[in-house]
């Protein structure tokens, strides 16, 4: 880890380069017309955020998501269907964009603490990183799918917490598909972090927690 508290610059300008891909990846017409829990489409933005804790750490990560969100608030179209502004925090998915953090900070601990020592392993350290960052990440995303559920039963006419295992399992429809994007996610990590030209361009030798 790095002692250096500034955010590197060309880490700053892959989490612009996620923060443009989330306001896009949202707003595909095919997928986010698809609702498996009412007011909640499917999107490729878990993808995105699980990117920003596995390429930027932690620290890296959590500004990257917290600037998405500002922008967000301030009324740019970045979530599912261009919705933006402050209703979002009562809409639906309010539970699930703010559980997100929960992939990030998971992720990019690993990220910042053992990723560039396992990959510096070489072929050992590589098989191990795919199905422990998946792992990881699936856990990341059953704690926003926690999340989520809270804020579905905020906003529903039953608002008792014995509804919460009901509501949580309506989100095992998602699993297979937030599965295969936190799979893309490790794989293409470990693509940039295998790279030693590509880990200099990106200071990824340098992430600091």
């Amino acid at each position: 880890m790095s002692k250096n508290k500034h955010i590197p610059v060309y880490q700053m300008t892959l989490g612009a380069l996620y923060i443009a891909l989330f306001g896009l990846s949202g707003n595909i017409p095919f997928l986010s017309a698809i609702h498996l829990i009412p007011g909640v489409p499917i999107t490729l933005q878990t993808f995105l955020i699980a990117m920003m804790g596995m390429t930027l750490g932690l620290r890296g990560g959590l500004v990257s998501y917290m600037a998405l969100l500002v922008l967000t608030f301030c009324g740019l179209p970045m979530m599912s269907g261009g919705r933006g502004g402050l209703a979002v925090i009562v809409s639906p998915t309010a539970g699930y964009v703010f559980g997100w953090v929960f992939i990030i900070v998971l992720l990019g601990l690993y990220s910042s603490l053992y990723m560039n020592k396992l990959i510096n392993k070489k072929a050992l350290g590589m098989s191990i990183h795919l199905p422990v960052s998946f792992v990881i990440g699936m856990l990341g995303v059953l704690l926003d799918y926690a999340c989520g559920t809270l804020g579905l039963i905020a906003l529903g006419t039953d608002k008792s917490i014995s509804a919460f295992p009901a509501v949580f399992l309506s989100n095992i429809a998602f699993i297979p598909g937030d599965a295969v994007k936190i799979g893309l996610a490790s794989v293409l990590s470990l693509a940039l972090f295998a790279k030693p030209a590509l880990r200099r361009i990106l200071n990824l030798n340098r992430i600091a927690a």
